[in-house]
This record gives C-alpha cells, sequence and structure tokens, in this order.
C-alpha cells in the first residue's frame, strides 16, 4: 500500500474518531440539557401552581372587600348615594339614581320643622344634583317631597313648590305636603295660596283644633265672617278657649256695627231722600235690628219710589206675615218679592205658606212647583219643599222631588232632609225584628254623614244623626253627637232638648229625660213634648197617664207613627183590643208595609181570639221577614189556638234557632209538647224558659205542675216557691205549697 493510501486511510480514521468523539460528547451535552430543561419546566410548574393560588387568594380577597363595601353602602344611604353622586357629577352615573339614594336617609315624616334634614356635605351634593337635573318627574311623591325640604332648606322656594306640587298631584291626600305647601304660601307672602292650602287640610282633618284656629285667624285678618264658622265648630266640640271666644266676639261686633251703617245711611238719606237703594237698605238694618216699626216704613218709602225693589217687597211680606189680621197684604208683598227674585227661599216658602192659610191649597203648591222649575239648582229650596212635602205625609211626593235633584247640586240640607226621609222611611217599614230596622236605618246615617262632610257646622245633620245612633243602641256616640248638635243649634230650638230626653230614657234615666222635656217645653209644646213625656210615664208604670200625653201627642200631629205605635200598645196593655186594633189599621192606612204595626193588629185580633185575622197577617210578616223569631211565634200560638198543633212545632223550632234566649218560643213550645203528652219534653223547655226570664210566672207554674203531677215533692216544693217569689198572692201555689210539705212529711 503507498504511503498516499496509508496517509489517506490515517485521516480518514482520525477524522472518523474525532466526529464520534465530537458525537459522544454532543450527546452526553445534550442529555445533561434535556436534565436541565425537565427540572426548569418542573420548577416553572411549580412557580406557576404556586401563582395561581395566591392569585386566587388575592381575587377572593377583592372580593370579599368589595362585597363587605357593597354591604356598607347599603346600609348607609348617605355614603352610597354621596359616591353615587361624585360618579354621577363626574358624568359617570344616572343622576336621578343617584338623587334617589341619598335622599333615602331623610325620615320619611319629616316637614318643614325638621332640622337638619341631612348633613352638609350630602346637603351640598343634593343641590349640586338638583342644579343638574331638569326633568323629576319619575320621582315618586315621597321622594320629591324630600328634595322639595333640601331645596326649601336652601332657599329656592320655587323649585320647592314645583316639586310640592307634583308630590300633591300623585299624593292629593297627604297633609304633610299640604302642611309644606301651606308654608312655602307663607314664606312667599301668598295669602291666597296659604288660605287655599289650609283649606285643603280642614277637608281631611275638619275638626282638628289648630288647624281650626289657624284658619279663623288668617280670615279675620282678610275681614272674612267664615272665621266664625271655624269658632263655632271648636266651641261645638268643646275646645274653644278664652282667645277664640275674645276672636268670635270681635267678629260679631265687626259683623253688627249696624248703628253705624245705619247713621251712615240716614245721614244720606238727609241729603238726597229720593235714593230708593238707601231707604231699602236702612229697612234691611232696621229688620235685623228688630225694629219692624221703621223697618216697615222704610220699605214702603222705598216702594214708593221704585216698585220694583224686590228686596224691598221681600222686607215688608216679612213684617207683616208677623202681624195679626194683614196675612193678605203679606201674601201680596210676598208675591211681588219671588216675582222679582228676591227673599230667595225664605220668600218662596213665606209665599207657600202665606196662600196655604189663606185656604189655597192648591195655589200653594202650584207656587213652589214654579220656583223650583225656574230654580231647579237651588239645593236650599228643593230640600224645603221635600221636608214640606215630608212634614205633610205627602212622602212619595217627597220622594220624587227628592229623586229629580240634578247630579250637579251638591247641597248640605239635600241630605239632611234625604236623612230624615230614610228616618221616616225606617218608621214606615219597621217590622221590630231589629236586624230590618237597622239597615233602614243605616242609609239614614249615610245621608246625615254626607251632609256633615259638606257643612260641619249643621246641627240638624249632628241632631240627626244622633237620632239614628240612638235608635242603633250606639248610646255613648248618640251622646257625643247630641252635645255637638246641641252647642251648634238655636237655644229656642226644642229638638235637641227632647232627643237629649229619649237617649236618656234608652239609658234608663228617667229623672235626666224629665229634666230634658221639662227645659224643652219651655220653648213650646207640641207633639213631640207630649210623645216624650208619654214614654216617660210608660216607662215608670202610669200607663194611663202615658196614654193622655199619647192622645195629645196624636191630636197634634195624627201622623206621628211612633206616637200612634205606642198608643196601641198601651191600649193592649190595658187590655183595650178594639182601640189597639183601631190604631194598627190607621198606621196601615198611613204607611201600609210597616210591619211592626201589622204585627200589632194580629196580636190585637188574637186578644180578641180572630185566629184567623191574625195568622193571615203574621204569615204576611214571616213572608216578608223570614228572621222575625217572634213573629213566628206568634203564628205558632195561633196554629195552637186553631187547634192545628201539628204546624206549630216548625215556626217554633225556627224561632228558636233564630233567638234561642227567646222566652215566649220556649215556653209556647213546651205548651204544644204538653198538650202532646211529651211531659219530659214539656218540662225541659219551661225551664230553658225559666233560665231566659226568671220572671216568666208562667213557666214557673207548668214546672211546679209537672212535678207535683209526677209526686216529685221535693222538686215541686221548689218550683212552688219560686212561683211565689214572683206572686206571693197566689192562692193556687200556696195550696199546692202546704200539699208539697205535708207529703213530705208523711213519706
Amino acid at each position: 500500500m503507498d504511503p498516499i493510501s496509508v496517509s489517506i486511510g490515517l485521516g480518514i480514521f482520525a477524522a472518523g474518531g474525532g466526529l464520534g468523539w465530537w458525537l459522544s460528547h454532543t450527546n452526553a451535552a445534550m442529555e445533561e440539557l434535556s436534565d436541565g430543561m425537565v427540572l426548569l419546566q418542573e420548577a416553572q410548574a411549580s412557580t406557576s401552581a404556586l401563582m395561581g393560588k395566591r392569585i386566587d387568594a388575592i381575587d377572593g380577597s377583592i372580593n370579599k372587600l368589595v362585597t363587605g363595601f357593597e354591604g356598607v353602602r347599603a346600609a348607609h344611604p348617605q355614603l352610597d348615594g354621596t359616591i353615587l353622586a361624585f360618579e354621577a357629577l363626574n358624568g359617570d352615573s344616572d343622576s336621578l339614581a343617584a338623587l334617589e339614594t341619598l335622599i333615602a336617609s331623610i325620615e320619611i315624616d319629616a316637614d318643614h320643622k325638621t332640622s337638619p334634614l341631612m348633613d352638609a356635605g350630602p346637603a351640598k351634593l343634593v343641590i349640586s344634583l338638583i342644579e343638574t337635573i331638569d326633568d323629576m318627574s319619575t320621582l315618586n311623591p315621597i321622594d320629591s317631597r324630600k328634595v322639595a325640604l333640601i331645596a326649601l332648606e336652601t332657599g329656592r322656594i320655587i323649585r320647592a313648590q314645583e316639586l310640592l306640587f307634583q308630590s300633591y298631584q300623585d299624593l292629593p291626600g297627604d297633609d304633610l305636603t299640604l302642611s309644606i305647601l301651606e308654608h312655602c304660601s307663607i314664606l312667599s307672602g301668598d295669602i291666597i295660596q296659604q288660605r287655599h292650602w289650609l283649606e285643603a287640610r280642614l277637608l281631611l282633618n275638619p275638626d282638628n283644633p289648630e288647624l281650626l284656629r289657624s284658619h279663623a285667624h288668617l280670615l279675620a285678618n282678610l275681614g272674612d265672617h267664615g272665621a266664625e264658622k271655624d269658632v263655632k265648630r271648636l266651641e261645638a266640640l268643646g275646645l274653644d278657649t278664652a282667645a277664640d271666644r275674645s276672636l268670635l266676639s270681635g267678629l260679631r261686633d265687626r259683623a253688627g256695627a249696624r248703628s253705624e251703617a245705619l247713621e251712615a245711611i240716614e245721614s244720606a238719606l238727609a241729603e238726597d231722600p229720593s235714593r230708593s237703594d238707601d231707604w231699602c237698605k236702612r229697612g234691611e238694618i232696621l229688620f235685623a235690628l228688630n225694629e219692624m216699626p221703621k223697618a216697615l216704613e222704610s220699605a214702603d218709602n222705598c216702594l214708593e219710589l221704585d216698585r220694583q225693589n224686590g228686596n224691598a217687597w221681600a222686607i215688608r211680606a216679612n213684617i207683616l206675615s208677623q202681624s195679626h189680621g194683614r196675612s193678605s197684604e203679606a201674601l201680596k208683598a210676598a208675591i211681588h218679592a219671588v216675582a222679582l227674585d228676591a227673599g230667595g227661599c225664605e220668600l218662596i216658602m213665606l209665599k207657600s205658606d202665606l196662600l196655604e192659610a189663606a185656604g189655597e191649597i192648591e195655589k200653594s203648591d202650584i207656587a213652589l212647583e214654579k220656583s223650583l222649575g225656574r230654580n231647579p239648582n237651588d239645593g236650599q229650596l228643593r230640600a224645603a219643599i221635600v221636608g214640606r212635602r215630608l212634614m205633610e205625609g205627602r212622602h212619595t211626593e217627597a220622594w220624587n222631588i227628592l229623586n229629580a235633584t240634578p247630579e250637579t247640586v251638591i247641597h248640605a240640607d239635600i241630605f239632611v232632609v234625604e236623612g230624615r226621609m230614610n228616618l221616616a222611611k225606617a218608621d214606615h217599614l219597621r217590622d221590630g225584628s231589629g236586624i230590618t230596622d237597622q239597615s233602614l236605618l243605616a242609609d239614614a246615617a249615610t245621608s246625615f254623614e254626607e251632609a256633615l262632610a259638606i257643612d260641619r257646622e249643621s246641627g240638624i245633620a249632628w241632631l240627626g244623626l244622633a237620632r239614628v245612633q240612638r235608635l242603633l243602641g250606639q248610646t255613648e256616640k248618640a251622646e257625643e253627637t247630641l252635645t255637638r248638635a246641641r252647642r251648634l243649634m238655636d237655644d229656642e230650638d226644642p229638638s235637641a232638648a227632647a232627643e237629649s230626653a229619649l237617649l236618656a230614657l234608652d239609658k234608663g234615666d228617667l229623672e235626666l229625660a224629665t229634666q230634658h222635656i221639662d227645659a224643652a217645653s219651655i220653648r213650646g209644646e207640641g207633639a213631640i213634648m207630649s210623645y216624650v213625656r208619654g214614654n216617660i210615664a210608660a216607662r215608670k208604670g202610669h200607663l194611663k197617664n202615658a196614654l193622655t200625653h199619647f192622645n195629645e201627642a196624636l191630636e197634634s200631629d195624627h201622623l206621628h207613627v211612633r206616637a200612634r205605635l205606642n198608643r196601641c200598645s198601651l191600649h193592649m196593655g190595658l187590655n183595650n183590643a178594639q182601640a189597639a186594633l183601631d190604631d194598627a189599621n190607621t198606621l196601615l192606612e198611613i204607611a201600609p208595609g210597616l210591619g211592626l204595626a201589622k204585627l200589632r193588629r194580629a196580636e190585637a185580633n188574637m186578644m180578641q181570639s180572630q185566629w184567623t185575622h191574625a195568622r193571615d197577617d203574621l204569615e204576611e210578616i214571616v213572608a216578608t221577614a223570614p228572621h222575625h223569631h217572634h213573629a213566628l211565634t206568634q203564628l205558632a200560638a195561633c196554629y195552637i189556638a186553631m187547634e192545628r198543633p201539628e204546624k206549630a212545632e216548625a215556626p217554633l223550632n225556627e224561632a228558636l234557632r233564630l233567638e234561642p234566649n227567646h222566652t215566649d218560643a220556649w215556653h209556647q213550645r213546651g205548651l204544644l209538647y204538653l198538650d202532646w203528652g211529651r211531659e219530659d219534653s214539656a218540662l225541659a223547655d219551661f225551664e230553658a224558659a225559666v233560665r231566659c226570664n226568671g220572671d216568666h210566672l208562667d213557666a214557673r207554674l207548668h214546672i211546679a205542675a209537672i212535678h207535683h203531677g209526677g209526686n216529685r215533692f221535693d222538686q215541686a216544693l221548689g218550683a212552688w216557691r219560686g212561683v211565689l217569689s214572683i206572686d206571693a198572692d197566689n192562692a193556687v201555689a200556696r195550696r199546692r205549697l202546704e200539699e208539697c210539705e205535708m207529703a213530705i212529711a208523711t213519706m
């Protein structure tokens, strides 16, 4: 082998060896690097996991911090609102939402007297928000009022009023808003608005003494005589003070300075006696001063100058109607006055009275119809005519006139007369069951309450409500209401005193009832006086005296339903069945629907053994009022008397179901069972009757007789003694008692 080949081979061997060494060394380095990378990856993974845990912990802490902060904001609306306000002012949040949140800390019953409403810082933010918000119409009425209070506190009265108006429109019955509006009107010096808001508050709280005093003083400062109405209401409530009475005295002095006015008028007439209006004014002043001759002279002087002066004719009519023997002149004057639309409702009714007094009853009615036709919206006139028809017993006509009232006519007198009509309706439809009577009286109460909603100084409305409350058995309410009526009504009106007597009678105080009716009679006698005296005498057990009084009442007013009903009952108590029957028949002619009169007629017929007639009336009553337990009991008594006992048990069972304490029903059923030979059942019913009324003599007699007949002498002995405790002179009971004692002694 040549040297060149050897060299080449050696070179190739050396190069291969070097390459192998390099590859081996490189492989070791790569393995070492791979191991390092694995270690590095493991370290990185561990570090990443650790970082993840730390980040999760930080995230949880942040969430807890945010949640806690949200809780703090929720618990402190002012803080929350402060943050939202800053965001809103920077344009990053809703300004209205921020405002609502910020004012949430203000108390819901805060008003213009509350100070401070909120801290100074949040209050400034509220003002800043108010300045940036143009439309706050979406605020609820409470929030509108709160924002208004902040505005008011910072002197922004106009903005406060705008927000309060908004609140009032959404919540018109809120007294708090009204009181702040009233305060705003005082600050702005607007007396008219002050009066408006004060009267709006009085509509919500008509008997609030502070509001009444504020209103009275405001009206007095305005020279409005309506202030007297407020003081009178305080007087009616029994809450008037010396200052209130002083104000009332001043008002009356101011209103009653007629002497100065009279001097001025007479001075003017001395200079120029040809002024008819001055003569008329002089006549009005003199009439008010009760100087009738001079007033008539002035009216005549006026009419000599001006025959078409209606007020002068009205003065003349009023004066002559009070003068004996001059009614025809008064009628002519009244006709002139009404024709000239003078004198109002008073002259229209006077003209009607004078026509009736002259025997022109038909013309009187026609005159009223024509006047009402010309003045259909005159509530006072319509009420007066309805009241006239009511007094005349022309109830159908009265209801027709009342029901024809236009819907636009809202007058206290209309509701008062409606209440009176409902009371009369109750009197004409009573059945004595209590249930029917209550529903009828409830209508009357509603009418009087509506009248008082319009005019709380209507004494007659309070009197009517008191009467309803008394008839419903609400004696405490009736006494309070009646006290208010007496304070408002004229001292010369005996109605309140008569009602007081009836209330005292219902409470069992006969002495007080007598005192009230004696006081009322000083102002004149009448049907109501005799009626009350009759009730007092009847309650005292003086039946004949009571009968005399009821006779007097019916002589004065033959349409007095309650007086005739009471007289009917008295006749029955005096065993005068025919007289009772006559009264019952008369009542049914006056009021065909009067169930109580029909019941009295049935009972009067029962007294005369007219069982068929009695049964017919009682069946009609039960058909109309199936809840009438007394009528059911009396119907059963009729069946028993007519020897139809099989028809008696069902009505008695129904009566006892309706009224388990009805003594007569137990007694009647006991008689029925006794007639059937069912002594045990009869005895149980008689004992139930005695439990209901321990003084029921007949039931005790039957109990004693049953025990005696069954030879149960021990029980009979006690029963006969019970009879004698009620009727000590009962000969049968005394004889039977001796028999029991002898029987027991020989046993």
